[in-house]
């Protein structure tokens, strides 16, 4: 390796500063979620889903079983 492909391969060496900088902060990989969904959190699933409310809640306790 030379002096320049040595400057290269240290600028594209990425630190977690710089990927802070780039993506900022780091997501959570979790949430507290509620054992049993508010009617308005399963009519918004419903919505966006495009299905019914009774379906999204049948996803919804899939997805936290699943989680566990």
């Amino acid at each position: 390796m030379n002096a320049i492909s040595g400057i290269v391969a240290k600028d594209r060496a990425l630190t977690s500063e710089s990927l802070t900088g780039l993506l900022g902060q780091a997501e959570p990989t979790s949430a507290t979620v509620p054992l049993k969904p508010s009617a308005a959190m399963l009519a918004a699933g419903a919505r966006a889903g495009g299905v019914s409310v009774e379906a999204a809640w049948k996803i919804y306790l899939a997805m936290i079983k699943a989680a566990e």
